[in-house]
């Protein structure tokens, strides 16, 4: 394991690795949960594992900007949030339409914001991590290596996308929709910490998924290449320390903590793991996507067993 190769970074800086093997997966993922009894971790699924770590308006903004910062990030954000309620969105949610509820909302649709999607859940993440494309995809696209994040969030705030009038401040009355949001990114940029965002009011989709989202204050500086946007908290584990807790759940050698792994996934490995995640974890598209659009998806797709 370990090594470069010629489709990922993640394997370059001690911040991932790869299995070679379903088996090597499974357990690597329940050594990292047992690694130290008080930590929690928040899991990500991505089917191409040459992507970065990123928020979608950060990847789109990075388009348009040779250096993305905060102030870029905050003015597109806020344009969003303007041109969103000139649309109408929130307006049957009165007070609760709060800014990160309604970002919450618009990044469920598709909109870019700086949140990203996670989950409490590994065995979720790793169907991301592993999903079938579309019969009609070229063959080449079906053998990509695919990632699976886990990110140490035990000491980050979190934030449910709205909250009722117990604790708010007089900043709220000044401003009741953006208040929460804003003193959440101040919070950020003072601690160097990233957030975890709780859905208020989770649709059919978000409770399937056990999902939530992470935010941050765009940081100066990244110090996990491919992490872009917020940076773990915490050291680099280094490729020799993350190599020891793939090998053996106890014993001296493993990292004392690990803020960010990323765990590449070759094909091979995700064909062996479809079906078992299909069977006996349930994992399955009819189940993490039980709306319309889910059902309009699978049927596009022609994946609807």
């Amino acid at each position: 394991m370990g090594g470069k190769t010629q489709f990922t970074g993640w394997l370059d800086h001690g911040w991932g690795l790869q299995v070679n093997t379903a088996n090597q997966l499974l357990k690597l993922i329940g050594h990292i949960a047992l690694l130290k009894q008080d930590r929690t971790y928040a899991w990500r699924g991505q089917s191409d594992a040459s992507h970065d770590f990123s928020s979608s308006l950060y990847r789109r903004l990075a388009k348009q900007h040779s250096v993305v910062t905060e102030d870029i990030v905050r003015d597109e954000e806020l344009r969003i949030l303007k041109e969103a309620r000139r649309w109408g969105l929130g307006r049957d949610l009165g007070p609760s339409a709060t800014d990160l509820h309604l970002l919450a909302v618009l990044q469920h649709h598709g909109v870019p914001t700086r949140l990203i999607d996670v989950t409490s859940n590994p065995m979720t993440a790793l169907w991301f991590a592993i999903e079938e494309p579309s019969a009609d995809l070229h063959l080449a696209a079906q053998r990509t290596p695919g990632v699976l994040f886990a990110v140490d969030v035990t000491p980050t705030d979190w934030y449910a996308t709205f909250q009722h009038a117990e604790g708010q401040t007089f900043e709220h009355s000044v401003s009741p929709l953006g208040a929460s949001y804003k003193q959440a990114l101040e919070k950020s940029e003072s601690k160097g910490h990233f957030f975890r965002a709780y859905p208020a009011l989770p649709d059919e989709r978000m409770k399937a998924q056990e999902g939530y989202f992470l935010g941050s204050h765009v940081p100066g500086r990244h110090k996990a290449p491919g992490v872009m946007g917020m940076n773990p908290i915490g050291a680099r584990p280094g490729a020799e320390k993350l190599e020891k807790l793939v090998k053996a759940s106890e014993g001296p050698g493993r990292p004392p903590t690990l803020p960010f792994c990323a765990i590449v996934i070759p094909p091979r490995v995700k064909d062996r793991l479809r079906d078992p995640l299909r069977r006996t974890y349930n994992r399955r598209r009819r189940v993490l996507f039980p709306d319309v659009e889910g059902f309009r998806e699978a049927f596009d797709r022609d994946q609807l067993d």
